[in-house]
């Protein structure tokens, strides 16, 4: 399933806009709203979108799986981190997701790895505590943080991110789903914004991507 529109050539920085931002949502397993990102620039050494450098990581401490106080910029500090909002029990797009990046790392070296730090922030809080984070990402990656808390935290992460949330069901039945964004964020080792990996992007072009960052982070420190 499809979650988000790649924009077509000509639709540059300068036409959308630097804050422009995503505008579609999913329910896992539902039909995908139209969305808006912004694009990269004609000369990229990427195939992922470039993010401009206002993006900026979400400066908020929550609970991550082991139960414990988890400050983002702070942890993730002088690493590339990929960040991604989805749900435990999503049928389709965070599992592909996840993998697709698990499988990214696999492609890296040990010592790229060590430069990399996934970060998967529940967008269900009710089910998805701690030890359920930890058990779900553990099947992809032990490296994978996870985190929870409070929905207004959650919702003010997915914000300064401009990746759209919407909370659960008021009074839910069964294995209700959950809207979120479908697009994996990725910040410099201070913070700012630097690709945008759409659902379905392939560990290959993911692995090869970062390392491309991964070199030019290190060329510019």
């Amino acid at each position: 399933m499809r979650v988000s529109a790649r924009p077509g050539p000509g639709t540059g920085l300068a036409a959308i806009g630097l804050a422009a931002v995503l505008l579609g949502a999913a329910a896992c397993g539902g039909e995908p709203a139209p969305a808006a990102v912004v694009d990269s620039t004609p000369a990229s050494p990427y195939k992922a979108t470039m993010l401009p450098a206002s993006y900026t990581l979400p400066d908020v401490t929550m609970t991550d799986a082991n139960g414990r106080p988890y400050d983002l910029p702070k942890r993730t500090r002088g690493k590339v981190t990929l960040l991604f909002f989805g749900f435990a029990n999503c049928p389709d797009v965070c599992p592909t997701t996840m993998a697709d990046a698990a499988g990214a790392l696999r492609l890296l070296t040990p010592a790229e790895r060590a430069r990399i730090q996934v970060v998967f922030i529940t967008a269900d809080p009710a089910r998805d505590t701690p030890a359920a984070l930890k058990d779900y990402l553990g099947r992809f990656d032990p490296s994978f943080v996870g985190l929870t808390g409070p929905w207004k935290t959650i919702e003010r992460a997915a914000g300064v991110a401009k990746v759209p949330v919407s909370p659960a069901p008021k009074n839910p039945k069964g294995n209700y789903q959950v809207q979120h964004g479908s697009n994996v964020m990725t910040y410099g080792p201070d913070g700012s914004g630097r690709l945008l990996f759409p659902y379905q992007f392939g560990s290959a072009d993911m692995a090869k991507d970062l390392r491309t960052l991964l070199y030019k982070e290190r060329r510019a420190a």
